[in-house]
C-alpha cells in the first residue's frame, strides 16, 4: 500500500512538473506569438487588422483538415500505445498533403487565404511533431520547437512590416517560416528514445478513430470565434479589429489550460486506466490559482492594455473598443481554465466521442446569442457571448465528467483560489493606469498570498 501511494505521489508530481515545463514553454511561445500580434495591430492599422483576422478565421477553419484531430487523438494514443506513431504521421501526411495541394490549387482565386491556410496546416504539422516528443518524455525538445516555430513568425512578421508589405507578402512569410520549426521537429524526434510498442494501423483506420475529435476540434475553434464572424459581417473592419486585439489576448491567456492540461494528460491517462489517483485534484487546484488572479488582473488593467495594444494617437472611443470586450472577457477566464481540464479528462477516460456534442452545444448557444448580441452592442455583445457561452460549457463537462465517473472537483478549488486574489487585487488596483508596474507588483503580491494560503493549509 506505501509502495502504491508512492507510485501516485511521484505520477501527480510528474503531472504537475511535466504541465510547469509545457507551461514555461508555451508561455514564451505565445508571448513570441502576442508580440506578433501587437507588432501588425500597431504596423497594419485597426482597419487591416481586422480585415487579416477575418481571413486568418477562414484559413484557421480550412486548415483544420489537416489536423482531424490528430493531435488530441495523438497525446492520448501515443502514451497509452493503442497506435503507433508511423500510423499518425503517415495519416497527418496524407491529410496535409490534400489540404496543401488544395490551397495552391486556388492560389489565383485568393492570393492571401491559400498561403494563410499553408500557414495553420504547417504550424499544426509542427506541434503535432510537439506532442510526440512530449509523449516520448522530451519536454524541453518540445518546448525549443514552439519557441522556433513562434520566433520565426515574428521574425516574419517584422520583415514584412518593415518593408511595406501588403497581406499577401505577410501571408507568404509567415507560411514559410514554419519550415525552420519543422526540420528541428524531425531530427529531435529522430534523436528521441522510441516509444512504447503499439500495433499498427492503416490511415483509414486512425482517421476513424480521430473523427469525432476532428469534429470537436472544429467545433473548438469556432466556438470562441462566432461572435467575431458575427461581428465581422454586421460592422466594420475597424470595430472588427478593435474586439479583435482583446480577443487575441483572451487567446493568449487560453494557453494557460492548454498548457497545464496537455502537461498532465498523461497522468490523466494513466490514473482513467487505473480508475483513482491524485493528479485530477492537483490539476484543478493548480488551474483555479491561475484562472482566479488572470481573471481579476485583467479585469482591473483591460484600459491599459488596451492602450499598450494600439499605441498612441487614437481617440478615447477606439481604446474603449477594446477595454471594454476585454472587462467583459475577463469573467470567462475562469470558465475556460477550467474547461480545459474537463475536456481532457474526457478524453483520458476513453470519452473523446463525448466532446463533439459537448462543444456542439456551446458553438449552438453562441451561435443563437451572437446576432442579437452583436446588433445591438457590436464588440461589446460578441465578448458577452463568449463570457454566457464558456460557462455553459463549464456546466455540461462537469456534468459528462461525473457521467463517465471521472470527477472533476472545481467548487473550492475556485472558491479559495478567487478568496486569494483579495490582495492582489487591492495592490492592482492602486496602479491599474501603469501596466509596467500592475503586472510585476501584483504577480508578487499573489506569489506572497498563494505561500500564506499554502502555509496554513498545510498547518505549519
Amino acid at each position: 500500500m506505501t509502495d502504491e501511494r508512492d507510485g501516485l505521489a511521484r505520477e501527480a508530481e510528474d503531472a504537475s512538473r511535466g504541465s510547469a515545463i509545457k507551461l514555461a514553454a508555451e508561455v514564451l511561445s505565445r508571448l513570441l506569438g502576442l508580440a506578433t500580434t501587437l507588432l501588425l495591430i500597431r504596423g497594419l492599422g485597426p482597419s487591416d487588422f481586422g480585415a487579416f483576422g477575418r481571413l486568418s478565421l477562414f484559413a484557421l477553419l480550412l486548415a483544420e483538415l489537416a489536423e482531424l484531430g490528430l493531435q488530441t487523438l495523438g497525446s492520448r494514443a501515443l502514451v497509452a500505445g493503442s497506435l503507433s506513431l508511423a500510423a499518425l504521421v503517415r495519416a497527418r501526411l496524407v491529410l496535409v498533403a490534400c489540404v496543401g495541394g488544395g490551397a495552391l490549387a486556388c492560389l489565383g482565386l485568393a492570393p492571401v487565404l491559400s498561403p494563410l491556410v499553408l500557414w495553420f496546416a504547417l504550424s499544426g504539422w509542427g506541434e503535432f511533431l510537439g506532442v510526440a516528443l512530449r509523449c516520448r518524455g522530451r519536454r524541453v525538445a518540445e518546448a525549443l520547437l514552439l519557441l522556433c516555430l513562434r520566433g520565426f513568425g515574428l521574425v516574419a512578421a517584422a520583415l514584412v512590416v518593415g518593408t511595406g508589405g501588403g497581406l499577401e507578402a505577410l501571408a507568404w512569410s509567415l507560411a514559410l517560416s514554419t519550415t525552420p520549426a519543422l526540420l528541428l521537429g524531425a531530427l529531435l524526434l529522430r534523436r528521441a528514445a522510441a516509444g512504447p510498442a503499439a500495433a499498427d494501423a492503416s490511415v483509414g483506420q486512425v482517421m476513424r478513430e480521430a473523427l469525432p475529435l476532428a469534429v470537436h476540434g472544429g467545433l473548438v475553434l469556432l466556438s470562441p470565434r462566432v461572435e467575431f464572424l458575427v461581428l465581422s459581417l454586421l460592422r466594420d473592419d475597424r470595430e472588427t479589429g478593435l474586439f479583435l486585439a482583446a480577443l487575441r489576448v483572451y487567446e493568449f491567456l487560453n494557453v494557460v489550460p492548454a498548457a497545464v492540461s496537455a502537461g498532465a494528460m498523461p497522468g490523466l491517462t494513466r490514473e482513467a486506466v487505473r480508475g483513482h489517483g491524485p493528479v485530477r485534484s492537483r490539476s484543478a487546484w493548480t488551474l483555479a490559482f491561475l484562472a482566479a488572479p488572470a481573471a481579476v488582473g485583467l479585469g482591473l488593467v483591460a484600459p491599459a492594455v488596451a492602450r499598450v495594444l494600439l499605441g498612441a494617437g487614437y481617440e478615447a472611443e477606439a481604446y474603449a473598443g477594446t477595454a471594454m470586450p476585454l472587462r467583459l472577457l475577463s469573467l470567462a477566464l475562469p470558465a475556460l481554465f477550467m474547461n480545459g481540464l474537463l475536456l481532457s479528462a474526457l478524453v483520458a477516460a476513453g470519452r473523446a466521442s463525448w466532446l463533439p456534442r459537448l462543444t456542439a452545444a456551446r458553438v449552438l448557444l453562441a451561435s443563437a446569442m451572437a446576432v442579437p448580441l452583436v446588433s445591438g452592442l457590436g464588440g461589446v455583445g460578441a465578448a458577452l457571448g463568449i463570457v454566457l457561452a464558456e460557462w455553459l460549457l463549464l456546466l455540461l463537462a462537469a456534468r459528462a465528467c461525473r457521467a463517465a465517473a471521472f470527477d472533476v472537483e472545481l467548487r473550492d478549488p475556485l472558491a479559495w483560489a478567487l478568496t486569494a486574489t483579495l490582495p492582489m487585487a487591492l495592490a492592482v488596483f492602486a496602479v491599474r493606469g501603469e501596466l509596467w508596474l500592475a503586472l510585476p507588483l501584483g504577480a508578487l503580491v499573489q506569489l506572497g498570498t498563494v505561500v500564506v494560503v499554502r502555509k496554513i493549509a498545510s498547518g505549519s
